[in-house]
């Protein structure tokens, strides 16, 4: 055998061996998700504000959980636009699925004017009063609701799978017209945000958003102040 055949006999292995290998990893790609990546050393995390913390359940794919952020109430619809008679005899601001975020009101035509403005990644705290202006309402792309403003509040990681959020800053104007400042921490379940970061954390881990907020004062129209005690976390009440 010359070296030509030679050559072409093992860029022949080498290609029968490679469309295997890819072969493998496509059958069985679920497999090569859940597989824990090794762990790295633990790193400092700074101590989140004391701004009270709603926790939203957005688990299900079938059903969007809408929230009132002034009482903490929530419930459940399938498809918002094709509930609107039962929404718009409801109070909420916001609603959640998964990673997805809606605002009640824009092109939904329940009647709320709901808006949001993205800060990005500020302090919270460093927030004292409400923009005047600028405030995105929902608008509607190729048959699908979402506020543009607060559509991509989060990174997805494609070493891990996971969901970090950006931890960006919103003021929102919520649907009585009072306004509210918000900063989403976290979307795992039981995991911190850091836990998962190093390792797979599973979709059905994922998909309660822990959500910090504060709501302006009545008296000034500036945001109250965090509580002198860190305040524990709450769960949303669905009714």
């Amino acid at each position: 055998m010359n070296n030509t055949l030679k050559i072409f006999a093992a860029l022949l292995l080498g290609t029968f061996v490679f469309h295997s290998a890819l072969n493998y990893m496509l059958g069985n790609i679920e497999d090569f998700e859940t597989v824990r990546l090794p762990p790295k050393l633990p790193k400092k995390v700074v101590p989140g504000n004391s701004y009270p913390i709603i926790k939203v359940d957005a688990t299900s794919k079938d059903f969007w959980t809408l929230l009132d952020f002034a009482t903490g109430e929530t419930f459940n619809v399938e498809e918002p636009e094709q509930e609107l008679d039962k929404i718009k005899q409801k109070n909420w601001d916001m609603g959640f699925q998964r990673t997805k975020i809606i605002t009640n009101g824009g092109e939904l035509k329940t009647g709320a004017e709901v808006g949001v403005i993205n800060l990005g990644p500020v302090d919270i705290a460093s927030v004292t009063s409400a923009p005047p202006t600028g405030y995105v309402q929902m608008t509607k792309s190729f048959g699908k609701l979402s506020n543009k403003a607060i559509s991509d509040w989060y990174n997805y990681r494609t070493r891990t799978h996971n969901i970090e959020s950006n931890k960006n800053v919103y003021v929102v104007k919520t649907h009585s017209g009072r306004f509210m400042k918000m900063k989403i921490l976290n979307y795992y379940c039981k995991n911190e945000d850091v836990d998962c970061r190093s390792v797979m954390c599973t979709r059905e881990e994922a998909a309660c958003l822990s959500i910090a907020y504060a709501f302006q004062s009545e008296a000034d129209g500036k945001f109250l102040p965090p509580p002198s005690k860190k305040v524990q976390p709450s769960t949303a009440k669905n009714n």
